[in-house]
C-alpha cells in the first residue's frame, strides 16, 4: 500500500513539475493579432472622439489618396455632433502573411448623428489591410466604415 501511494505521489510531482518548468512565450502571430486588435481600438477610440490628428496617425502615408480621406473625415466629424462606431469582435477574422500584408476582416456599426433628431445608420462587413511592420492602416476593401453614408440607411425623422 505504501509503494503504490508513494509512486502516485511521486508521478503527481514529477507530472506536475515538468507541465510547470517551461513558460512559453508567445509567437508572433500572436503578438501581431495582439497588435492589430489594440490598433483597431484606439482607432474606434479615435474616430468616436473625432480626433483627426490621432486617427490620421494610425493611417499609412502610403494609403491611397490619404489626404481625401482626411478631407472626408473632417467633413464628417464638423457634420455630426455624436458618433458611435461600433467593431464586432466576436465576428472577426484576422489573417497574417508574414512576407506582406496583414488583414482583419469584421462586422461594424455605426449611427452618426447630427443635430436634434436626425441621424444616419449604417454596417457592413469590411477588410482593412495593414502594413507588416508598422501595423498601420494601408487599404480598405470593402465600404469604408468611417464614412457616413447619408440616404442608405434610413434614420430617426
Amino acid at each position: 500500500m505504501n509503494r503504490i501511494f508513494s509512486f502516485v505521489i511521486i508521478t503527481a510531482v514529477l507530472l506536475t513539475a515538468s507541465a510547470c518548468s517551461t513558460k512559453k512565450l508567445p509567437d508572433q502571430t500572436a503578438y501581431k493579432t495582439k497588435t492589430i486588435l489594440s490598433v483597431l481600438r484606439d482607432m474606434d477610440k479615435y474616430y468616436e472622439a473625432k480626433d483627426l490628428d490621432a486617427f490620421l496617425s494610425d493611417v499609412s502615408k502610403s494609403y491611397p489618396d490619404r489626404d481625401g480621406f482626411a478631407k472626408a473625415l473632417t467633413t464628417v466629424f464638423s457634420k455630426y455632433e455624436t458618433i458611435h462606431f461600433n467593431i464586432q469582435y466576436a465576428r472577426m477574422i484576422i489573417m497574417i502573411d508574414e512576407a506582406s500584408r496583414m488583414k482583419a476582416t469584421f462586422t461594424w456599426d455605426a449611427e452618426w448623428i447630427a443635430g436634434g433628431e436626425t441621424s444616419v445608420k449604417d454596417g457592413g462587413r469590411v477588410t482593412l489591410v495593414f502594413e507588416p511592420g508598422d501595423f498601420k492602416l494601408l487599404s480598405i476593401d470593402g465600404k469604408n466604415p468611417f464614412l457616413a453614408q447619408p440616404g442608405e440607411t434610413p434614420g430617426k425623422q
